[in-house]
């Protein structure tokens, strides 16, 4: 929910979140004010922070500390006040320099676009390579397995490779696939999963009543080929995670408690590959912190992610991980060139 804040509380609001990006320790109202020559009076200054501490935008660790933001108080920053910095032209040639030793083979280019990021930010770099439902297809055929079971058999164009049984609702003989391999051998290459729905669909509408049992057929097998089991996603969808031990130089993983929950955050991978599919089904840039990095098992930590596309589609994200204190002007336009320049480099490919 937007806060309406008045100019005052916002630029108080602001200069906290700076400060504690910065020294990631409680910010007080004398330190305000001398540390940016505020015109205002330490006792005023203390009275805006009671007030943004009411709207539940800063906390006060303890009595005599001064105030942190809270997640919905970085949350306001980020999307109300946030002003992002151009990225200098050395920084552009550093990402592309050192993106371009991936040469053109997309594993190596998302491989070491992990590691550049990391590097840079010296935070976690991240980087999910694209699901197959999201690939253009080389072929998408069934083999019958016998009663009410077919084997579904989808292979993209960059060799990525799915075998799934299905349950079907009739039983189909290997004549009966026969005629819908030999369909889809027609519409599907080159196209995406969604892309062949709607091409069978479009048949459906324009031919003749006898062609639609076909069509419904393979409708009904290429949608059951793509609906991943629990235990699919990761092993099919690789994801590049490089510089955990960045984030370990933080003192709010230096507790062992802290460094434990961090690093098995990162042993499940499945939450963190579908949260990077909402940020490419989004298409554009977002910062994942608060209830959803949670969802994530990324409880504490902030996400700052970016699509990337191969010709005209979106295919995959990638971006950074690190503290929720992060210095988020920085960080996004890094991770939005890094995209671009990944886009690029998978277009030649």
């Amino acid at each position: 929910m937007k806060k309406h804040l008045s100019p005052r509380l916002r630029a108080i609001l602001e200069l906290v979140v700076r400060d504690y990006i910065k020294t990631a320790e409680p910010v007080g109202s004398e330190a305000l004010v001398k540390r940016h020559a505020l015109t205002l009076s330490s006792a005023t200054v203390r009275k805006v922070l009671a007030e943004l501490e009411d709207l539940g935008l800063l906390a006060q660790p303890h009595t005599s500390a001064g105030r942190v933001p809270t997640e919905e108080g970085l949350r306001v920053y980020i999307d109300e006040i946030l002003a992002v910095s151009r990225l200098s032209d050395e920084m552009r040639a550093m990402i592309d320099r050192q993106l371009a030793g991936g040469q053109s083979r997309a594993d190596r280019v998302l491989s070491l676009c992990s590691k550049v990021l990391s590097n840079i930010t010296r935070h976690m770099g991240v980087v999910a390579a694209p699901a197959l439902e999201r690939l253009p297809l080389k072929n998408l055929y069934f083999v019958s397995l016998g009663a009410k079971e077919a084997l579904a058999v989808v292979v993209g164009e960059n060799g990525l490779m799915r075998n799934k049984v299905l349950s079907t609702a009739e039983s189909l003989s290997q004549d009966d696939l026969n005629q819908v391999n030999s369909y889809l051998a027609e519409i599907s290459p080159g196209l995406t999963l969604d892309e062949i729905r709607l091409k069978i669909l479009a048949d459906m509408g324009e031919e003749k009543e006898a062609f639609k049992t076909l069509y419904a057929r393979a409708l009904e097998l290429a949608q059951a080929s793509f609906a991943a089991g629990p235990d699919q996603s990761e092993a099919e969808q690789p994801i590049y995670l490089e510089g955990r031990g960045n984030l370990l130089k933080y003192p709010e993983f230096a507790e062992i408690e802290a460094m434990r929950a961090l690093f098995t955050a990162f042993e499940n991978k499945r939450c963190i590959l579908a949260l990077l599919n909402e940020v490419a089904d989004c298409g554009q840039v977002r910062i994942v912190i608060g209830p959803e990095a949670t969802a994530a098992a990324l409880s504490g930590l902030a996400l700052v992610a970016s699509p990337y596309t191969r010709g005209d589609r979106t295919v995959g994200a990638l971006g950074i991980i690190g503290p929720q204190r992060l210095n988020y002007s920085e960080v996004v336009p890094v991770v939005d060139y890094a995209a671009r320049v990944v886009s690029e480099l998978l277009e030649g490919e």
